[in-house]
């Protein structure tokens, strides 16, 4: 179960729309569940949320039940872990290079090295061969 989870998330991290969704959907799953928990307004909470995922932590609101807090804390590790795989996906995207390779480029090139070895393989046989049998 926890190799399946570690697969889509991280399928889910080299998906950049996925992972701004994801970390949208808890915002607002954590913004509606903290709202009830606490009596907070819809807009109070969705503040919240989103300063708890930046890690700002203006302090204008924290949970006082231990169930918000919970949900704070669970927010806090969500907030870090989306907004690194976000950052992160987006420095990949800023920072990537014309010189990489792509996909189609690597297996091409790991094809023609396949070949390549093939032949100084067989090149090898063949010599082997030649000194084994001066007379040819």
């Amino acid at each position: 179960m926890l190799a399946r989870a570690t697969t889509a998330l991280i399928a889910c991290a080299n998906r950049t729309p996925l992972a701004i969704a994801v970390y949208l959907t808890v915002v607002l799953l954590s913004a509606v569940s903290v709202s009830a928990l606490e009596g907070w307004g819809i807009g109070e909470s969705v503040w919240w949320a989103f300063v708890t995922t930046t890690t700002t932590g203006y302090g204008d609101l924290s949970p006082l039940t231990v169930p918000g807090r919970v949900i704070g804390v669970l927010t806090m590790f969500a907030g870090i872990i989306g907004i690194g795989v976000i950052v992160g996906r987006i420095a990949a995207v800023v920072i990537r290079t014309h010189d990489d390779f792509t996909h189609e480029e690597q297996v091409e090139l790991s094809q023609e090295s396949d070949e390549q070895l093939r032949l100084l393989r067989e090149i090898r046989t063949q010599l082997r061969a030649d000194r084994a049998d001066p007379a040819t």
